[in-house]
C-alpha cells in the first residue's frame, strides 16, 4: 500500500467521528477563529476559481461559496469518506451549485496547470507525506497572479512556548500523524514570497499568505 493510500485508509476511518473531535468545545473556538481569518485572506471578489486543498469534511466550503456569488469553490481530498461528508454538508448549507468535491491527491494533483484564482490549505501541509510535492503542485496549479494561503502549524521561536509545544507535537505524531515541526515556511519559500503573515496560540499555528515566485 502506498503511503497516499494509507492516509486515505486513515481518514476514511477517521472521518466517521472527524466532526465530533473538530468541534470540541475547548478547542473549536479559536480553531473557528482562525479558519474564517483564512477566508478573509484569500482577498475574495466574488467571480474566483478556489481550490481548498485537503478539504477533509468541508467545513470551508460553505464560507467560501457564500463569497463567490459568480465563482466556483472545489475541495479536494484523498478520502472518499471526507468528501462524502464536505458534499452533504454543502448540500445542507444549500451551496453545492457552487461547491465541488474531488478526490485529489496534492503530491501528484490531477488539476490543469495555471487552474486557480486561490488556493487554501488548512492543516494539510504538516499531514501529507511529502509536503514539498504538495507545495510544488500548488505552484503548478495556482494562476501567476494567484494567491495561496496556508494555515498550519509549527514550532514557536518563544522558548516558553516551546514547553507546550513539544508535548502536544509528540501526540500528534501519535495519534494524527501529524507532523508539526515540519519547517513549512522554510518549504514554502523555495516556490513562494510569502507576503503576509499572522501567529496564534503562542506561535504554534501561523496564517500565511504567499504569491508565486
Amino acid at each position: 500500500m502506498s503511503s497516499g493510500e494509507k492516509v486515505a485508509s486513515r481518514y476514511d476511518k477517521w472521518s466517521y467521528f472527524y466532526d465530533m473531535v473538530d468541534n470540541f468545545p475547548v478547542i473549536s473556538r479559536p480553531q473557528q477563529n482562525w479558519r474564517m481569518d483564512s477566508i478573509e485572506a484569500l482577498d475574495l471578489e466574488g467571480d474566483e476559481l478556489v481550490l481548498d486543498v485537503g478539504t477533509g469534511s468541508g467545513y470551508m466550503l460553505p464560507d467560501i461559496a457564500r463569497r463567490i456569488d459568480d465563482g466556483q469553490v472545489f475541495g479536494s481530498d484523498i478520502s472518499d469518506g471526507m468528501l462524502y461528508r464536505a458534499k452533504r454538508r454543502a448540500e445542507l448549507e444549500g451551496v453545492d451549485d457552487r461547491v465541488k468535491t474531488i478526490n485529489d491527491n496534492i503530491e501528484d494533483s490531477r488539476f490543469p496547470s495555471a487552474h486557480f484564482d486561490k488556493l487554501l490549505t488548512t492543516f494539510t501541509l504538516t499531514t501529507v507525506p511529502d509536503p514539498m510535492k504538495a507545495i510544488k503542485e500548488c505552484h503548478r496549479i495556482l494562476r501567476d497572479e494567484g494567491r495561496m494561503v496556508v494555515l498550519d502549524t509549527g514550532e514557536p521561536s518563544n522558548g516558553l512556548s516551546k514547553l507546550f509545544f513539544y508535548p502536544m507535537m509528540l501526540s500528534a505524531k501519535v495519534f494524527g500523524r501529524t507532523h508539526m515541526d515540519r519547517d513549512i515556511r522554510g518549504a514554502l519559500k523555495k516556490h513562494f514570497d510569502i507576503v503576509e503573515s499572522s501567529e496564534y496560540m503562542c506561535g504554534m499555528v501561523y496564517l500565511l499568505c504567499c504569491e508565486k515566485k
